[in-house]
């Protein structure tokens, strides 16, 4: 039996479809979902025109607000739903999480992106490396 998931999302229509995934399989399990938007300062801020009102303008205010949202949208699917932003680069972020929360699994879509990573996804490919759990991968493209 599964006791927690964590699922990463962004503001992708890949990372929402594998947030659903997730949400059914908690559901299912009786598990906790646990809804991680990685931190990446690395990541340029967007035009300040760009940003939906009610998003901060900082990358820790922007995740946390893609989390929450994504949480909130969720649950109706599942009711046992935490959201947090997590610092660091997506992949990263998902495996420490995992690791805090002694995840059961790890969520993840599958984006497009080069070589191998074209397959899966470059979050996906890092999860899967160094995951602490199980990884589900779920088909968005």
């Amino acid at each position: 039996m599964l006791k927690n998931i964590v699922v990463g999302v962004d503001d992708s229509e890949s990372a929402l479809k594998a947030a659903q995934r997730a949400a059914e399989l908690a559901a299912t399990t009786g598990a906790v979902l646990h809804v991680v938007s990685a931190v990446d300062d690395r990541r340029p801020l967007p035009d300040s025109t760009d940003v939906p009102e009610g998003v901060g303008t900082t990358p820790g205010e922007q995740a946390e607000a893609i989390a929450a949202g994504v949480a909130n949208a969720l649950s109706d699917t599942t009711t046992q739903v935490h959201a947090s932003p997590h610092p660091g680069r997506p992949g990263d972020a998902l495996v420490s999480v995992a690791k805090e929360v002694d995840a059961d699994l790890i969520v993840v879509g599958n984006r497009r992106v080069q070589g191998l990573a074209r397959v899966l996804g470059s979050v996906a490919t890092d999860v899967l490396h160094h995951a602490p759990c199980d990884v589900y991968i779920v088909k968005t493209v």
